[in-house]
């Protein structure tokens, strides 16, 4: 279940196909209620939009974009530090960003959670996390999203 709710079209169909569901069940019935709750359901698929905005890769060549000076994030879908993450970067700073989705990618979970351990004395999956060549961190707060966009400025000739 866990491939199926990790793929980022997933959150926009499901809102979409309920909102529709109601508002075709509300016409049928006439009830105006289960309509409006229709389209508020399928307004909530906009909101999602910005998962569709990033591109995983896979988990493989995150050591080696690593190595080249880059910067990986890894992320999950519907986690609300992951969005205002993801809509605050420009188009230009996502694509430089290797995104990797623990989701879809159980081996990056693993991977997650042991820099978490090593750096938080816990395994944890918090999201999103930068990890770069000599330190990782998670990117929650104004502070640590402008610390990710400079780092992604300064690749921005690199293939990071």
């Amino acid at each position: 279940m866990r491939r199926i709710v990790g793929d980022p079209w997933f959150y926009p169909v499901l809102f979409v196909a309920g909102g529709l569901t109601f508002m075709i069940a509300g016409t049928r019935l006439q009830q105006v209620g289960m309509i409006v709750a229709g389209l508020v359901l399928a307004g909530y698929a906009v909101t999602y939009r910005w998962a569709v905005r990033v591109r995983s890769r896979p988990f493989a060549g995150a050591q080696a974009h690593v190595e080249r000076g880059g910067v990986v994030v890894f992320w999950r879908p519907g986690c609300s530090f992951t969005r205002r993450l993801v809509t605050e970067l420009t188009a230009q700073e996502r694509e430089r960003a290797y995104w990797v989705n623990i989701w879809q990618e159980p081996a990056a979970a693993t991977f997650l959670e042991g820099l978490h351990e090593a750096r938080d004395g816990h395994p944890h999956q918090a999201v999103p996390t930068a990890w770069l060549r000599r330190r990782d961190y998670v990117v929650a707060t104004d502070a640590t999203r402008a610390r990710l966009k400079d780092t992604l400025r300064q690749h921005a000739g690199g293939d990071a």
